[in-house]
């Protein structure tokens, strides 16, 4: 008998027919599913403070969708409450700091000239001729493209988030919508699983377990690094006495999402606004932003993320690159976690198609181990 029959023919059809239907119906409400993907981000990072007040609720309250609702009320609270907190307590100091800057801004502007101009003089005085026409032009080349890319970069994000009204409605429904996410998740994915063929489950059980592991991995781990960089800056510069440190260690503490080029990004304005106070300030900044950057690396990322968004810093860049061309800031920031989601399905689908192939369970646990063997 042919294993593929046309039942199954039929059936197979049927099952691409859908999805190719539910792919373009995304394509072209892309611009107003932003407020949808920002309620996902929120359920990664949410989701493991519902599982332990789900889990701790049930010793008292034995109904398992009564303790689900009310697990995600009380997240919900409790991020209300860090919300109010930040804006209590952190918020005003950053305002205050903005106006001091803004009442202070023509001292720093021609404190600015000033650290230009001497920079200049030194370039001018001790770097040969030949090598400054070289540098010169590759800094044009860089600038321009630079410029385009950040250009490209705003345009499609502003046009991805808010080109429709729907993008506004979208942001009043995340609450509720998340609710549903948060509440159903479990419900939602036994059922998409019962309709596949068994042969199936497996491995797509393991593909999602694989999205999901990486996805909220990176997710999490980048909001830990981004509020420990912001405190830490901010500590550590108003240690060094540098000016409005609060200002740039929020500044340092929201390039931090973006990998690889977001701790240069941070440090850039820190040195700035240090060098115009004192020269010598700024060295201590920069290597106070080094040894931080050495402690984050060494300490924090391994145990925050692990080996799950682990790729060497080249690839990033490209990615990076990548991922700003085809979708602007959102681009770049998924770039990272969809990069290494590829490289692991990748590996895991190798495995299930080998000559003599791993179980779904050996080949899911190969991932974690020795880097596999291409045999083509």
């Amino acid at each position: 008998m042919s294993y593929l029959t046309p039942a199954r023919r039929n059936r197979l059809l049927l099952v691409l027919a859908l999805i190719l239907i539910v792919l373009l119906a995304l394509w072209a409400a892309r611009d107003a599913l932003f407020p949808y993907i920002l309620a996902l981000a929120l359920a990664y990072i949410l989701l493991p403070v519902v599982n332990r007040l789900e889990l701790w609720l049930l010793r008292v309250l034995p109904r398992p969708r009564a303790c689900r609702a009310l697990a995600i009320l009380l997240t919900y609270l409790l991020a209300i409450g860090l919300f109010i907190g930040f804006f209590q307590l952190v918020v005003p100091i950053i305002i205050q700091q903005f106006r001091l800057l803004w009442d202070s801004r023509e001292v720093w502007i021609s404190g600015g000239e000033r650290l230009a101009a001497d920079l200049l003089e030194w370039y001018y005085a001790n770097i040969p001729a030949d090598i400054q026409a070289r540098v010169a032009a590759s800094l044009q080349d860089v600038a321009a493209a630079l410029g385009r890319a950040l250009q490209a970069g705003v345009r499609a994000t502003f046009s991805a988030v808010t080109g429709t009204i729907s993008f506004m409605l979208g942001l009043i429904v995340i609450p509720f919508w998340l609710f549903y996410v948060l509440f159903d998740q479990s419900k939602a994915m036994r059922g998409l699983v019962s309709v596949l063929p068994a042969r199936w489950r497996a491995d797509f059980l393991n593909v999602v377990r694989i999205a999901d592991n990486v996805m909220g991995a990176y997710l999490r781990g980048q909001l830990l690094l981004c509020l420990f960089i912001g405190v830490i800056v901010t500590i550590a510069l108003s240690l060094l006495g540098v000016q409005f440190p609060a200002v740039l260690g929020l500044l340092a503490g929201t390039f931090e999402i973006l990998p690889f080029i977001g701790p240069i990004l941070g440090l850039v304005p820190a040195v700035i606004v240090a060098a115009i106070q004192d020269p010598l300030l700024a060295v201590w900044t920069l290597i106070v932003f080094l040894a931080i950057q050495q402690v984050e690396n060494i300490f924090l990322v391994p145990r925050i993320s692990g080996k799950a968004v682990e790729l060497h810093p080249a690839v990033i860049m490209v990615v990076l690159v990548i991922g700003n061309q085809v979708a602007g800031l959102w681009g770049m920031l998924l770039a990272v976690p969809l990069t290494a989601i590829l490289r692991d399905l990748f590996k895991y689908l190798y495995l299930r198609s080998l000559d003599e192939p791993l179980s779904p369970k050996k080949a899911l646990a190969a991932l974690s181990g020795a880097p596999i063997q291409l045999d083509v």
